[in-house]
């Protein structure tokens, strides 16, 4: 049976103790996904298509003038990750498709 993107984080954040902040980041991802033309499901995401989403979220986030294009990629990166990690450990999906690098971003330094 085909699991949606928002479907699996749904299960995700149902199962993991994470903080109120972490699981709106979460959502917020799976919204963007949403916008981005939502995708396939998750048993069938490969490499090209977590490309193409995390690509057109840096685009977006370079568009909207955010500070830092690349932390907001690669936040989308890891919740996914996350995500279909978890659905592999439960047996949701086959093998997890290879991920693309992180992007570059801007490190702060606090003093």
């Amino acid at each position: 049976m085909a699991t949606t993107l928002k479907a699996a984080v749904d299960n995700y954040l149902r199962v993991k103790t994470l903080s109120r902040g972490t699981r709106t980041e979460y959502l917020s991802t799976v919204r963007k996904g949403e916008q981005g033309g939502g995708g396939p499901p998750i048993e069938e995401l490969q490499r090209k298509q977590i490309r193409e989403f995390l690509d057109w979220v840096h685009e977006r986030a370079v568009a909207q003038e955010g500070t830092n294009p690349g932390r907001t990629a690669n936040k989308a990166r890891e919740h996914l990750r996350a995500v279909l990690s978890w659905a592999w450990e439960q047996e949701l999906i086959g093998t997890p498709p290879r991920f693309p690098q992180p992007r570059d971003q801007v490190r702060f330094v606090r003093r």
